[in-house]
């Protein structure tokens, strides 16, 4: 196995981790959201905002970034074990840049750089990392 396999294996196995952070923490937005006084808002970019729909929004991206990235995470080692089938995975890393620049983008909206804004930072440099090894896999599978 070479060093890029290794190195991506290792990557998707903190990416499960990872992703169980975004469960867990768009688990806690949902039952945060009770807490919160629907008259309550948040002004983004001149607009006010109900925080009871932040709190939805952002519960709903922290499970659906979750569940993808354990996916994609599962992808990831499969493709390390078996470099013929890192295609889909490296076109999958494209979708998880996106995944984690939105999250950010809306982290940074609700309530400037936090916890779950780093989350998604971690998440956008494993991405990053793991499109660049999915590309070195492929290379050394088409030899």
């Amino acid at each position: 196995m070479s060093k890029e396999r290794k190195l991506l294996k290792i990557i998707c196995f903190l990416y499960i981790l990872d992703a169980i952070a975004f469960l867990i923490f768009g688990g806690i937005m949902f039952a945060g959201m009770a807490l919160l006084d629907p008259a309550d808002t948040v002004a983004v970019g001149g607009i006010d905002f109900n925080l009871q729909a932040w709190s939805i929004i952002f519960g709903i991206w922290g499970i659906v970034s979750g569940v993808f990235y354990l996916i994609y995470a599962g992808m990831g080692i499969r493709g390390a074990n078996t470099p013929r089938k890192i295609g889909p995975f490296r076109v999958l890393s494209l979708v998880a840049v996106i995944l984690a620049l939105v999250g950010m983008l809306l982290g940074v909206a609700l309530d400037g750089v936090s916890t779950d804004t780093i989350l998604y930072v971690v998440s956008l440099v494993f991405a990053i990392a793991c499109f660049v090894l999915a590309g070195k896999i492929k290379e050394q599978a088409e030899r």
